[in-house]
């Protein structure tokens, strides 16, 4: 069984296709189960390396996409941690006036 063959994924195997497609409209029912079985494998063989393609460059996308997010997260803890001390630092400093004010 295979997927709708009509999908632009499977551009490459078009002839393929057209070729299964027109073996199976020329020939009656018990001619295209014996006939038509070597282009089927042929069509089913082009569908798989399509989808393995696919499949790599997802991939490849997902990994860079990954990357970025990673980048962008980690910058935002260094802002983060910058951002506390930047506030930990005021902090202190008011304590440190309130702590004069008092003596």
């Amino acid at each position: 069984m295979h997927p709708n063959l009509d999908h632009p994924d499977f551009i490459d195997c078009t002839e393929l296709i057209q070729a299964l497609n027109d073996c199976h409209y020329n020939l009656s029912f018990m001619e295209r189960q014996f006939k038509c079985n070597n282009i089927s494998e042929d069509v089913k063989r082009c569908l798989h390396e399509a989808r393995m393609l696919r499949r790599r460059q997802n991939n490849e996308e997902g990994r860079k996409r990954a990357a970025r997010i990673g980048a962008f997260m980690n910058g935002m803890r260094e802002r983060e941690d910058r951002d506390y001390e930047i506030a930990r630092e005021m902090a202190m400093k008011e304590l440190a006036h309130r702590d004069r004010l008092r003596k």
